[in-house]
């Protein structure tokens, strides 16, 4: 007799073999995706779309790659998601919010992410419109995601802020010179850059770093 969870664990493969399938569908579908493409759009490797939809691999396509692929082919997220990872207190939308990208200026650009409210947790987000996100990558495989708040002008604590000069963005890490407090240590996030020392008037803050994440 099949006990309760290998029953569990049957209907959850079947489920998950059945989204797959509906993804694969959609994307046959229209010609204007391929599955090289929407890897690349989710800074996986070629092959990534491939062995998840074909192999099973990874089981389930982890959260902030699902908000990617719903906004590039504009669907419901909850088309590839999980029944039980779906918010059942979900009436709509509201425990979801849409983050716009800060510099989306190139064509390939994601233009915005879609990130739960439980995730946010302890962010003011009642001005919402002031939050957008940047992203950079730590090496080759991992991009990092910053929700930045551009109306933060100023310095306020050791913290991320993102600099802006001659319209290129700058993720660094700020702190007060202790020899001197009229002075800013500036440390770059990216390594191929190098830390320097700048009056606190000639900052040019374009906003503070509310959260970070990564994905490999």
């Amino acid at each position: 007799m099949t006990n309760k969870s290998q029953f569990n664990k049957q209907t959850r493969n079947q489920e998950l073999d059945g989204l797959r399938k509906k993804l694969k569908e959609y994307i046959a579908k229209n010609n204007k995706f391929n599955l090289r493409q929407l890897s690349r759009i989710l800074h996986k490797n070629d092959a990534y779309l491939q062995q998840y939809l074909y192999r099973g691999t990874p089981k389930v396509l982890p959260e902030e790659d699902r908000y990617k692929l719903s906004i590039e082919l504009n669907l419901d997220i909850n088309e590839f998601t999980p029944e039980w990872l779906q918010n059942k207190n979900d009436a709509g939308n509201d425990q979801n919010i849409f983050i716009p990208n800060i510099s989306s200026d190139k064509e390939n650009d994601l233009k915005k992410i879609c990130f739960s409210k439980a995730l946010l947790e302890g962010i003011n987000l009642t001005q919402i419109q002031n939050i957008f996100f940047y992203q950079t990558f730590l090496d080759t495989n991992t991009v990092i995601t910053n929700l930045v708040d551009v109306s933060i002008k100023d310095f306020i604590d050791e913290n991320l802020y993102l600099l802006i000069d001659k319209g290129i963005y700058y993720l660094t890490y700020v702190k007060i010179n202790e020899k001197d407090h009229q002075k800013i240590i500036v440390k770059p996030f990216e390594k191929k850059f190098s830390s320097f020392h700048i009056n606190k008037n000639q900052l040019n803050i374009y906003g503070k770093v509310l959260w970070q994440g990564s994905t490999l």
